[in-house]
């Protein structure tokens, strides 16, 4: 997408393919990377890469070579299950591999959640000691050079406008970014665009996808093409443009339904936002 000086690069969420190896992947997005630029990898590929292949150098070289960056590193860490010491520890091993990863890949960042239940839900302890581990995580993070980015998710703490803002001024320090995603926000009706003009200056990565959602029963949701589905992201993306935001765009599909809508979101980003 690109326009007036300024370029959205799209990558692809590799969470979609979890059964399939990276090399599948890459070679799989060999006919497509005229307009995919980026992989976003799920840390399963790459310790299944690392079991198979060795040192990360082998990962980096081969990604360099098709002339792929990589986004983000997506984990699931939420940071919210202190009361179970074995997972919450869990939680802090798997983000202090997540950031060695991402340091060896010259990846900016990794991606968490935020509480694993709606902000409006969460006790004011649940909510304080989830902030305190978050900045304990990005004190973390700055050893090695990497941001931390809590994605934008419904029922997480970062569900909504004014608990995002909480939690970023709760957490209080600079290597927590967000992960943008229009489509979390629009499950529970809220609108998009009004979140994302409010805290742009914290995004660092955005999310892209779209739905026929039904309000009532979330189960009944049926995935679409980026332009097809009840999310304006066109209009997301001229906002993010209009901001002058220079990061990646991630495809993100899940599911026997995803690969037709993931190729058919391809095809229309081709049609709508190439110039």
């Amino acid at each position: 997408m690109e326009k007036g000086g300024i370029t959205l690069k799209l990558s692809l969420c590799t969470t979609g393919f979890k059964e399939w190896d990276i090399e599948e992947i890459i070679n799989w997005l060999l006919p497509l990377q005229a307009d995919v630029k980026g992989l976003e990898l799920w840390n399963k590929h790459i310790e299944r890469f690392q079991e198979k292949h060795g040192p990360l150098d082998k990962l980096a070289k081969l990604l360099e070579t098709n002339d792929l960056q990589i986004p983000s590193i997506s984990g699931y860490t939420t940071f919210s299950k202190l009361w179970n010491q074995k997972e919450h520890q869990n939680e802090i091993n798997q983000a202090r591999k997540l950031l060695d990863m991402a340091h060896q890949l010259n990846c900016p960042l990794i991606r968490t959640f935020a509480g694993h239940i709606a902000s409006r839900n969460a006790s004011p302890e649940q909510w304080s000691e989830t902030a305190t581990e978050l900045n304990k995580l990005g004190q973390m993070a700055d050893l090695y050079g990497v941001d931390v980015a809590i994605e934008i998710h419904y029922d997480s703490f970062a569900d909504n406008l004014e608990a995002i803002h909480k939690l970023l001024e709760d957490i209080d320090h600079p290597r927590i970014k967000l992960i943008f995603d229009g489509a979390n926000l629009y499950v529970d009706q809220l609108n998009p665009k009004e979140v994302l003009e409010s805290i742009f200056p914290h995004v660092s990565h955005v999310h892209l996808k779209n739905y026929h959602y039904n309000h009532k029963e979330r189960y009944k949701n049926k995935p679409a093409p980026i332009f097809s589905g009840d999310v304006d992201n066109l209009r997301l993306l001229e906002e993010l443009r209009k901001r002058n935001y220079t990061g990646f765009v991630s495809l993100e599909y899940f599911g026997q339904e995803g690969m037709p809508n993931l190729l058919a979101s391809i095809e229309q980003w081709k049609q709508q936002l190439t110039y």
